[in-house]
């Protein structure tokens, strides 16, 4: 045990008696994390593409 009394490996508590989470919330968090983690993949990609046509476009780099 650490200095607050909590055990340092695991949480001593018997998983087998803990309810399970209702798999219609798991599935609802999940759903959102993807819809979220998409939505930014696709602003970072716009972003990203848009900085790099508008360099291209004024010459910083070059396309050989």
């Amino acid at each position: 045990m650490d200095e607050d009394g909590l055990p340092l490996m695991g949480s001593g508590i018997d998983l087998t008696k803990v309810p399970a989470i209702q798999q219609k919330r798991t599935v609802a968090f999940l759903n959102q994390f993807v819809v979220h983690t998409v939505q930014f993949l696709n602003c970072f990609s716009t972003v990203s593409a848009f900085v790099l046509c508008a360099g291209i476009h004024q010459g910083k780099w070059n396309m050989e």
